[in-house]
């Protein structure tokens, strides 16, 4: 599995490159943020890579950074939207800005993208929505490990959990699923919480 290419720009069309590296090139599809960032041909450049495989096909998709690599592996495992359209719906926006509008229920920056109908853009919206929250919830906890004794950690997770719309009960069988005896700072403890409930 390919997951990251550095080498030199041989051609490039609206769409695709061709990267040489190790004396081979790779036919890469790639969005119009990536496209912006490369140079002429001849220069190096340097690509996130998600390889798709099929029975009758090996693709690449590259990515400017891995954050927009992330997303659009989120965008492909929603029902209804392939590589293809996922690579499109990247391209009509920053991955800042198709967070913001997934958070928000809007589906105007998902809809721009060829092929997506309202009905694939609200799927989207309505997959990712919560993994999104999940990931806005873990990064507004404090980075400073919490220690287990004073309480302070499952109560930070504790409220992570409501906040994202669990029950107490849900939210109890999250802090049970977590080792408090291994003192997990409250990220962890909270991303070992939600894989416990599913998310």
């Amino acid at each position: 599995m390919i997951a990251y290419l550095r080498g030199r720009l041989l051609r490039q069309t609206a769409d695709t490159v061709v990267v040489e590296t190790g004396g081979v090139g790779y036919l890469v599809s790639i969005t119009a943020t990536a496209r912006e960032k490369l140079g002429p041909a001849g220069t190096e450049v340097t690509l996130h890579i998600h390889t798709h495989v099929r029975e009758d096909q090996l693709a690449l998709f590259g990515f400017a950074s891995t954050d927009e690599l992330q997303l659009f592996q989120q965008l492909i495992q929603v029902d209804g939207v392939g590589p293809k359209v996922g690579l499109g719906i990247l391209s009509m926006a920053s991955p800042e800005v198709l967070k913001r509008a997934i958070l928000a229920e809007e589906i105007g920056p998902i809809r721009r993208a060829p092929g997506v109908g309202p009905r694939t853009a609200q799927k989207v919206i309505i997959d990712l929505k919560p993994k999104l929250e999940a990931e806005a919830a873990i990064l507004a906890l404090p980075r400073a490990a919490a220690s287990a004794g004073d309480g302070e950690g499952p109560r930070q997770v504790e409220a992570a959990l409501r906040g994202l719309g669990y029950t107490a009960q849900q939210a109890r069988q999250g802090l049970e699923a977590v080792d408090w005896s291994g003192h997990p700072g409250p990220q962890e403890a909270l991303a070992i919480a939600l894989r416990a409930l599913g998310q």
